[in-house]
């Protein structure tokens, strides 16, 4: 029997399959043309930045090494002398399916523990049973494509303009502002002292904007996950399945700022270069870049509301409330040996978000906006095969959040219900990104490189809240999270001014005790309680998740 090629099998796959496309934004080409060097200058493998594309981005979009400006004007003069304004543009295209079980079947009908009659009955499929499972395939399109702008206005200012169609599954397709900032750089004379403003990343341990694995928009748990809204709706494929047009959650949490989201913020961004990045031996003990960043995000956003619906109504019916005019601080602190830590050297940071309720009239029980909720983690990134060839990362971070940080969803169980006790969860995720060398077959990076991705996440619910005047606790298990993820992705072209990737993903996501499907205005996620003050008593069931996505990445 006769092998088949991988990448040809891989080529084959993407390019017959139908279009869709996913939430992740890429490369940017414009960096290239401005400097007249390929794209794998920067990047080990379209889109993951190599550790030179790492410090060309800490240091404000420059080539210099020290920190200093080099006097190159990306905005209106190129190396050469030629007149050149940097613009880019990005799509994506792919065709997946999912399997869905645990979700009830709308066609079917089951009364479920003590329902709300005013709720459409449904049958509830248990995890894994023939009756609870749908598959899907076809196109989705979070986000069709983006423009892209981004360079030097001088050497000591950045910028950054990014809009593009945001088509989330529950709302329509929409104009949005994926990000537009600049950035002030060497304030006083110091690479310690810079400064960003706009709609900006946090600056989180592994950003959602470089990731490899994109099947489910949000590969990252702790970056997205809602305490209280089943993470199935936010982190799966039920768009595939027919599911996800609206979701019911069981209570608001103060904490709205998901970490895949760039916010409004000002944010401070400092480093100092050591003279140990230039190291290509694994496990490096020779300090080389210090990195500190702390972004100040108030709950009103620039545009539309922080977690990137545009308007107050799509933030509720997604189960976040309207903001207020609290404010939350990010920060997060890195020290890497021997190079950046993202394909040479090591890595170790610690983060911090600190921040005030963001709920603000949510029926008529409102949590206070001065109470604040907190979370800490941990991350690393080592490097036992250097160059790219194998880089692992990890990242784990514990959650508190007060009950006055609380609200019941007065959509299920009516108003007047305050939490009594608070929550608790800590989560954590692994990824290993392998990129096999095989002379003649594949390049060591840029055109021609593969790269194998392997993705770990879970989350454990370490206590439940309490609410008042509703009858029974959620479960222990409620909204406990685990996933695994496989990709690959194949660099076919790559220049001055364009890049081609192909990729096929696998992910598999199990979410306890987050109930069953109703309707009521559209398909939701319910199980966790019923309009009459109850938490339900047959209504928790454990749903998984499998999708499976192939398709091709296009940068210009």
């Amino acid at each position: 029997m006769t092998r088949g090629n991988p990448w040809a099998i891989l080529l084959t796959l993407a390019l017959v399959l139908v279009p869709g496309v996913t939430d992740i934004a890429w490369g940017y080409a414009g960096f290239s043309r401005s400097y007249n060097l390929p794209c794998e200058f920067c990047h080990i493998q379209w889109p993951k930045l190599s550790d030179q594309g790492e410090f060309f981005r800490d240091r404000g979009f420059m080539l210099s090494t020290t920190g200093t400006g080099n006097g190159l004007d990306l905005m209106f003069l190129r190396p050469e002398g030629q007149s050149y304004f940097p613009i880019g543009f990005h799509m994506s295209m792919a065709y997946g399916g999912a399997a869905v079980e645990g979700i009830g079947i709308p066609s079917a009908r089951l009364d479920v523990g003590n329902a709300d009659p005013s709720i459409s009955a449904l049958s509830i499929g248990g995890n894994g049973s023939s009756g609870g499972g749908t598959w899907g395939n076809g196109a989705v399109a979070p986000t069709p494509w983006t423009l892209l702008s981004g360079g030097l206005l001088s050497p000591s200012i950045s910028f950054w303009v990014e809009p593009g169609l945001r088509s989330p599954v529950t709302v329509s397709p929409a104009l949005d502002i994926f990000a537009l900032w600049v950035r002030f750089d060497n304030l006083f004379g110091t690479t310690l002292f810079n400064l960003y403003a706009g709609v900006t990343g946090q600056d989180t341990p592994f950003s959602n904007r470089r990731a490899l694995i994109g099947t489910d928009e949000t590969p990252y748990v702790m970056d997205d996950y809602m305490p209280g809204t089943a993470e199935v709706v936010t982190n799966s494929g039920l768009p595939f399945a027919g599911f996800g047009a609206a979701s019911l959650p069981a209570y608001y949490d103060a904490d709205r700022f998901q970490m895949k989201n760039a916010h409004t913020a000002i944010r401070y961004f400092g480093y100092l270069f050591e003279n140990g990045c230039g190291s290509e031996a694994s496990f490096s003990f020779d300090p080389c870049e210090t990195r500190l960043s702390v972004s100040f995000m108030p709950n009103a956003a620039l545009y539309g509301n922080p977690d990137g619906l545009m308007t107050a109504t799509g933030a509720t019916a997604a189960g976040i409330p309207p903001g207020n005019n609290g404010f939350s601080f990010f920060t997060h602190l890195t020290q890497s040996f021997g190079g950046w830590g993202a394909t040479n050297g090591e890595r170790i940071g610690l983060f911090s978000l600190v921040g005030q309720s963001a709920l603000s009239a949510a029926g008529t029980a409102e949590a206070s906006p001065d109470v604040l909720y907190t979370r800490e983690g941990v991350d690393l990134s080592i490097n036992p095969l250097p160059d790219g060839e194998l880089n692992l990362f990890g990242a784990w971070e514990i959650v508190n959040d007060p009950a006055e940080a609380l609200v019941a969803d007065p959509a299920i169980f009516g108003s007047n219900h305050p939490a009594i006790s608070g929550l608790s969860y800590m989560t954590w995720f692994l990824e290993g990104d392998w990129q096999p060398s095989f002379h003649g077959f594949f390049e060591s990076e840029g055109a021609g490189s593969d790269m194998v991705i392997l993705t770990y996440n879970q989350l454990r619910m370490l206590a439940q809240p309490v609410f008042a005047g509703i009858a029974q606790s959620l479960p222990g298990n409620f909204d406990n999270v685990i996933s695994f993820g496989i990709a690959d992705r194949y660099w076919l072209y790559g220049s001055s001014r364009t890049a081609i990737s192909l990729f096929a993903e696998w992910q598999w996501m199990e979410n306890d005790g987050v109930g069953s499907a109703v309707t009521q205005g559209g398909t939701r996620l319910e199980g966790f309680g019923t309009a009459t003050g109850t938490f339900s008593n047959s209504g928790f069931y454990n749903v998984t998740s499998s999708v499976f996505l192939a398709g091709v990445d296009f940068s210009y």
